[in-house]
């Protein structure tokens, strides 16, 4: 036989006895009693144990209970000899020793029951270790706080564990689950402590005593549902016994004196963009791929895989019951199919081991739990929290989550309780409190607003609350540091694209979702995200038009179309829609008789044109701008609509007068302060598109340094608090060609890896097709000279824009395009380019590039030309007049507008072409006129190769003037 406690046990003869006395118990529950002595003290778990007792039979897990319960039932007393492991199963800890004889009056040896063993290192919470022992030492009682699955049970064992290491201190580990009344609670604490305590209900003051005489870390779990219980317990148990140390833990604090409480947060989330590295230290991720690997050793190996890894961690907002349950699915769907799973999270993260507590077996279970807490009021607050993204204000609470005539104590106790049980984050902005779920919270609380059909009621009155407000207040980002008194007024930008969606969804109401999106698309351009504004404005006009006439008023409307014509000149795809979006704006305008939306469209209509290469359009434009400007306010409107003729002068190739008006409009909108988009009626910032088009002028007027001084400027300006796409098209249609045409790569490849960059992450259909076409052009211009690698990027990214609609501005890439075509010997293809951008600019106005395109199409017949040099007199020569016709056209138009540079490019070409005909004296006569008006040690290529062609004269003298003498 064998002493377990007070009993005798004989396993071959299947008998136990007290003192002598058989006592009776079923055949399962000796089975078990066997099972778990022949286990020598390991913890078994309830699979392992019904495995054993009814093999090869499906079980129900309560029968199991049962049967541990006759058990301990049987043992009285001493039932806490069959210990229950949260999360793990159970474990015999009574030594077993041979049965002996004991004298009468000898009792049992108290005995504590011990914590759960340690399962695996705890990550990322050394420093919460280390402040529950520190508070330990001071005080009497720690009350570890956190949301459900945050793991606060663990952190209870890892602190027990290190106590007893450091300080010999036994723990007493007492759950209290399945504890429901304060004699239940009692009773527990009893059997914990003082296992000699009889049957009779124990009282508070003799667990008292048998804490004060244990000298144990008394260690209670999971208080939250009899907290008054325990908390008037805990008082009375520190009060007896000073010397006493008490580690509680649950969703909220006992609100004792002797209490100090530490608050355990979430592991938090990864920042996304960190390298792999970072990533694996970080504790959420490093606990995520501990428990994948468990069942998957081998997932997540490759940097993309970590990258998702963290992305899995943020949305589950670092929560480590979530992240074990996530990463416990991942040997089944992947690390790729749990990521794209995360929407349903509260059906995914399901299945945990069937030895964990029922409240951790699932996330949902989780929050079941916390739920179940709460009392009615605050369990309707709760669920129609679950509306809010982001962060709210207690004036949202107010609007959404309650009934009218609710009062303000009933919402702020009500508040106060999902905080205090760990549902709701309280965040403070100086005086300013601000609430949020988390997400897990959050999808739970959708399912019980869902679940008492209130889903549509509550979701309609959010979105209209969120448009009033983004209308008087607009929004306040996520990373926006703004004022802490402004926080009452904004809102999270999150909110307000939930209220979009659901206005749009099969639930939701479209006409009030056609409403939102008309305040919501100006928030969405003022935080720069262009793409995501295009896509909205787009999607609500859609549904504008097939609402009958009058759903939507007139203001949001135009709205709506402005944002979506303005967004597509630079994330859509369709240029023409544009301007038939700005020829509506104008209408309703002209209608409503709005003078700011007029304005609004003319400019719309300007750029457009411009676009389109339509430079008499633009002009008409710009003047109708400027004559409404003088006639009305605001005043700024008169120099800008000056700035905006400029700009239009400029392309129509009058660079002089057009420098002076932007002179002009740059002194007086900068006097006026003009940098917002509010008052920049325009879809870039005027101070920017005027610095970058004098920075233009400047360079095709020969002044490379004034040119480059000028985009600086200008990119200082934008860089700054303004807002895109105002950086990206002054990189793409200033800063780097003018940076590659003045011959600084340095400062080009600068501009243009700021460009991509800007692109990749604003997601800029056209500037994307800008940025290949100039990286082409910088990768020739730094000696790359694979002809056919650069024409087979540069081809498709300008055929691109031109079927996006774009013409303006293109010449230098039709060029560009041009020359790869004459490498690959193509020539006719290159004349038919360059004779279609010819005309276009001569029939539209776009005069700006017309001496480049001419000196272009010259050089391609002279190279035709030479090419052909076998081919007959007749057909060299009829190329060769075609191509000096072209260039003296070019060197002509270029000296009417003033473009100084354009008149060298096409000098140098002909210059060139009479020095290889023999022709010296009329190139050196050529070139006297111009090459005084640069200096010859620039590092502008036009000048370096005005220098060549100069040595190169020199020297054709030289010769003549030696074989002369020779004569």
């Amino acid at each position: 036989m064998v002493q377990i406690g007070s009993l005798q046990v004989s396993f071959d003869q299947r008998n136990i006895q007290r003192n002598g006395v058989s006592l009776r118990i079923g055949a399962r529950a000796f089975d078990i009693l066997d099972v778990l002595y022949r286990a020598n003290g390991a913890i078994l778990s309830k699979d392992q144990i019904m495995d054993a007792v009814w093999p090869g039979l499906i079980v129900e897990e309560n029968r199991l209970q049962v049967h541990i319960a006759s058990l301990r039932k049987l043992l009285g007393a001493e039932r806490d000899l069959i210990k229950t492991v949260p999360g793990r199963g159970y474990v015999l800890v009574a030594q077993r020793t041979p049965a002996v004889e004991a004298p009468a009056h000898t009792e049992p040896a108290p005995q504590h029951a011990a914590a759960p063993p340690l399962v695996s290192p705890l990550i990322g919470r050394q420093t919460e270790i280390e402040q529950v022992i520190a508070q330990l030492e001071r005080e009497p009682v720690t009350t570890v706080v956190g949301a459900g699955g945050i793991g606060k049970t663990a952190l209870a064992l890892h602190v027990a564990s290190e106590m007893h290491s450091r300080y010999g201190l036994p723990t007493c580990f007492v759950e209290l689950a399945n504890a429901s009344s304060h004699e239940e609670v009692l009773a527990a604490l009893a059997h914990a402590l003082a296992p000699r305590v009889d049957d009779a209900q124990p009282g508070a003051d003799a667990v008292a005593d048998a804490l004060a005489a244990s000298r144990c870390l008394l260690v209670l779990d999971n208080a939250e549902h009899v907290i008054d219980i325990v908390a008037g317990l805990v008082e009375t148990l520190a009060a007896r016994s000073p010397s006493a140390r008490i580690l509680v833990t649950s969703r909220e604090a006992l609100h004792i004196r002797a209490e100090s409480v530490l608050r355990l947060e979430a592991l938090g989330a990864p920042a996304s963009g960190l390298s792999t590295q970072a990533l694996l230290a970080h504790p959420a991720v490093e606990l995520f791929l501990c428990h994948a690997r468990a069942f998957a050793t081998d997932c997540a190996t490759d940097e993309s895989s970590i990258a998702l890894v963290a992305e899995i961690c943020r949305r589950l907002d670092g929560l480590p019951l979530a992240i074990e349950l996530a990463a416990a699915r991942v040997a089944t769907l992947g690390v790729e199919g749990v990521a794209a799973r995360l929407d349903h999270r509260l059906d995914l993260l399901a299945g945990r081991s069937r030895s964990a507590v029922p409240r951790h077996q699932s996330l949902r279970a989780t929050f079941e739990w916390s739920y179940a807490l709460l009392d009615t009021a605050s369990r309707v607050l709760y669920r129609r929290l679950g509306c809010f993204t982001g962060t709210f204000t207690f004036d949202a609470v107010c609007a959404v989550g309650t009934e009218p005539g609710m009062s303000i104590p009933v919402i702020v106790s009500g508040l106060g309780d999902l905080a205090t049980k760990s549902l709701l984050n309280v965040e403070f902005h100086g005086p300013i409190a601000t609430y949020r779920l988390t997400e897990c919270a959050r999808a739970y609380a959708l399912d019980k607003l869902r679940d008492e059909g209130e889903l549509h009621v509550i979701s309609a009155r959010h979105m209209r609350y969120m448009q009033t407000r983004i209308e008087e207040s607009g929004l306040v980002l996520a990373h926006d540091a703004r004022a802490g008194a402004e926080i009452p007024a904004r809102f999270s930008l999150e909110d307000a694209r939930t209220a979009y969606e659901w206005a749009f969804s099969d639930d939701g109401d479209p006409a009030q979702g056609v409403a939102l999106a008309g305040a919501l698309v100006g928030t969405l351009l003022d935080a720069s995200l262009v793409r995501e504004c295009c896509e909205r404005a787009k999607r609500a006009l859609a549904v504008l038009d097939t609402l009958p006439a009058g759903s939507v008023d007139i203001v949001c409307e135009m709205r709506l179309c402005t944002a979506y014509a303005s967004t597509l000149m630079h994330a859509g795809d369709d240029i023409e829609r544009a301007m038939s979006l700005w020829q509506r704006v104008w209408r309703l305008a002209q209608s409503a008789q709005d003078d700011a939306f007029a304005a609004r469209a003319l400019c719309g209509l300007w750029n457009a044109a411009l676009a389109t290469a339509d430079v008499h359009a633009s002009i008409r434009y710009a003047t109708r701008f400027e004559q409404a400007a003088r006639r009305a306010e605001p005043r700024w409107h008169e120099p800008l609509a000056g700035a905006m003729v400029a700009v239009s002068l400029h392309a129509f190739g009058e660079h002089e007068q057009a420098r002076e008006r932007l002179e002009n409009a740059v002194a007086v909108l900068g006097e006026a302060g003009c940098t917002e988009r509010s008052c920049a009626t325009l879809d870039v910032d005027p101070l920017v598109f005027c610095h970058g088009a004098l920075a233009r002028i400047a360079w095709l007027e020969g002044k490379p340094a004034r040119a480059m001084q000028l985009i600086e400027q200008a990119l200082s300006h934008a860089r700054g608090e303004m807002p895109e796409p105002s950086l990206s098209q002054l990189l793409a249609t200033v800063a780097v060609p003018v940076a590659l045409q003045c011959g600084d790569m340095q400062a080009a490849s600068r501009y243009l890896a700021l460009l991509r960059s800007q692109v990749a992450t604003h997601r800029f259909a056209i500037w994307e097709d800008y940025a290949e076409c100039l990286a082409v052009q910088c990768g020739l211009r730094d000696g790359d000279r694979d002809s056919a690698a650069a024409l087979a990027r540069l081809e498709p990214a300008l055929l691109r824009l031109v079927a996006r609609g774009i013409r303006g501005a293109m010449a230098p890439f039709i060029v560009s395009w041009a020359e790869l075509l004459v490498e690959a010997g193509r020539f006719e293809a290159a004349a038919a380019r360059l004779d279609e951008a010819i005309s276009l600019g001569e029939t539209h106005g776009e005069q700006c590039f017309l001496p480049e395109l001419m000196r272009a199409r010259g050089w391609v017949a002279l190279q035709r030309a030479r090419v052909q040099d076998g081919a007959g007199p007749d057909v060299r020569g009829w190329h060769e007049a075609d191509g000096r016709r072209f260039l003296c056209g070019a060197i002509a138009v270029a000296g009417e507008h003033g473009a100084v540079i354009w008149r060298l490019r096409a000098t140098v070409d002909l210059a060139e072409h009479l020095i290889d005909r023999d022709e010296a004296r009329q190139a050196a006569a050529l070139i006297a006129g111009i090459d005084k008006e640069f200096d010859l040690d620039s590092s502008v290529p036009d000048v370096q190769r005005l220098g060549r062609l100069r040595r190169r004269l020199s020297s054709e003298r030289s010769v003549r003037a030696r074989a002369a003498h020779s004569a």
